[in-house]
């Protein structure tokens, strides 16, 4: 087996999409800025323009339709949309805080899906051995007599390719012959990334994750994939980008999991076909959608794929969701619930003994499961905070990512378990909230959607660039929100999201993110900005 060389995805794929409030305007206006959570409190307590039975906050509104256009704004709305009320007698605010992913349950994932494998530090995968960093130097150089005299930036790429054989030539005496399995066996335990890395500094994975989570816990496990499958299991707990516990398992070579970001995938805008940036699309589609070869830099499907076809799935989807159930209640995963799910292609993200050079795909079932509370789900668009900016002499870059459990599942079984951003209930604040009925929502929603969505008018021509927005879903469930500044607790509140999409005249209907549109408190009537977290 060979190390390879492939097609990385872009950037912007690997991360939690944000929803399409967090590019649009936050007006001046109270209903956006009056955050007070003491006030939130009392109005769930005592709060008299609503109910705080579920069933009555939405009474007769099974759907909503509505059209509503402002010249003025450019914005045009159509709303023909779904009601979703959980079946729920109640809903309440509880107080929450980011839980670490703990040692019991590291073990617990390790012997549900790793039982009987002996395993190994996965930095492994990344130590290069004398030989193949000779074949780097080789290809290197080939590159650079490649590089035509006449091209004005020859001079420059030669500079960047030297720089790489410098680095390279740097790492070749102290690297190994070959690789000895056995002088990387696992402990099976999390340990800090400073103690990884002053353990050997030279580890390009440890320093590697140290640069990035220098005051975090981490766990890197994997076979040897002499059985002909490949299993990796990594575990995070990073306070910039947030907890996470990620297994996979493939007949094709180690799929990459030791990511030191936090990010779900978003099942209905896939669903709904827009680009999410990830690598996933629904299974009943016969050709690879153009927007994942673009996000691989793929001119062609027959070059870059391929397809594999000894991973196979014939179970059906309850039966995946069975399994699935199973598994949570065996590492003692409690208050969650299949939200989402159904059969998808994938491209495998294999950086490591890969048997092929090109991009391996397959089908499986992807599930998503979220926190259900008093029967009412914590939604997918709950809140992805991010703070990015200057804070007086300090650059902050923090992301508290939404909570979810994801799960791929084949006829080998579990074959992926994502656990994203666990969270842990400190208190129920208010055991049955208010509400405010969904005729004020609604009014809420008619205004302010026009607000938020208006572009600015053009500085030459002072015409306003038209927007349309489509509306196909009111779904009433749980968000998190928290003070401007807080990265340690938060409340988790009843929210109506009105979800569909945006088309302006930068994206057209094509490459436009499907999700909440707008997202209203459903206590005391704000909006919440998603990308904020509050």
């Amino acid at each position: 087996m060979r190390r390879k060389t492939r097609v990385k995805i872009l950037a912007a794929g690997m991360i939690a999409v944000f929803g399409l409030s967090a590019c649009q305007k936050s007006p001046d206006s109270s209903i956006i800025v009056n955050k007070d959570m003491d006030n939130l409190i009392d109005e769930a307590r005592n709060g008299e323009n609503g109910s705080s039975n579920v069933v009555d906050v939405a009474m007769n509104y099974d759907s909503y339709q509505a059209t509503l256009q402002d010249a003025s704004l450019g914005v045009t709305v159509n709303a023909d949309a779904r009601v979703d009320i959980p079946n729920a007698s109640q809903m309440s605010v509880l107080r929450v805080k980011q839980a670490p992913i703990s040692q019991e349950l590291l073990t617990s994932v390790q012997q549900e899906l790793m039982s009987g494998e002996t395993l190994y530090d996965g930095a492994i995968l990344s130590t290069a051995t004398k030989a193949e960093i000779e074949e780097e130097i080789r290809r290197a150089r080939a590159e650079m007599e490649n590089i035509a005299d006449q091209d004005p930036d020859a001079e420059v790429y030669r500079e960047e390719i030297q720089s790489r054989i410098d680095e390279y030539q740097a790492t070749y005496e102290n690297a190994p012959a070959e690789l000895v399995w056995g002088e990387y066996l696992s402990d099976g335990a999390l340990h800090t990334v400073e103690e990884l890395y002053q353990r050997d500094e030279s580890n390009e994975f440890y320093s590697w994750e140290y640069s990035l989570n220098p005051a975090g816990d981490v766990y890197y496990g994997v076979n040897d994939g002499t059985d002909g499958h490949f299993c990796s299991l990594f575990a995070m707990n990073n306070a910039e980008r947030g907890n996470c516990l990620r297994y996979r398992s493939s007949r094709h070579g180690y799929e990459f999991t030791a990511a030191c970001y936090t990010f779900s995938s978003d099942l209905e805008s896939i669903e709904k076909g827009a680009d999410t940036g990830v690598s996933l699309w629904l299974a009943d589609q016969e050709q690879i959608p153009d927007q994942i070869k673009m996000n691989y830099g793929a001119e062609s499907a027959e070059d870059a794929f391929q397809e594999v076809t000894d991973e196979t799935v014939t179970i059906s989807k309850e039966k995946a969701v069975e399994m699935a159930d199973a598994f949570l209640e065996k590492v003692g995963i409690e208050g969650f619930d299949y939200y989402q799910g159904g059969m998808y292609y994938e491209v495998l993200d294999i950086r490591s003994h890969g048997d092929t050079d090109k991009l391996p795909y397959r089908k499986e079932f992807v599930l998503s499961y979220m926190r259900k509370t008093d029967g009412a789900f914590t939604t997918f668009d709950a809140a992805f905070k991010h703070t990015e900016g200057w804070q007086g002499e300090d650059y902050v870059k923090k992301d508290w990512p939404v909570e979810s459990i994801e799960f791929r599942i084949t006829d080998d079984g579990i074959v992926g378990f994502d656990y994203n951003a666990p969270l842990q209930v400190v208190e129920t604040v208010v055991e049955q909230s208010n509400m405010k009925n969904f005729e004020d929502i609604r009014s809420t929603f008619e205004t302010m959607v026009m607000v938020t969505n208006a572009q600015d008018a053009d500085p030459v021509t002072g015409i306003v660039p038209p927007v349309t927005i489509d509306i196909d879903r009111v779904v009433l469930g749980y968000t998190r929100i928290s003070e401007a500044d807080s990265y340690d607790t938060g409340l988790l509140i009843p929210v109506w999201d009105f979800k569909g999409t945006v088309h302006d005249q930068y994206y057209g209907k094509t490459g436009v993110g499907y999700g909440s549109v707008l997202t209203i408190n459903a206590i005391d009537g704000s909006i919440i900005d998603r990308s904020l977290g509050y």
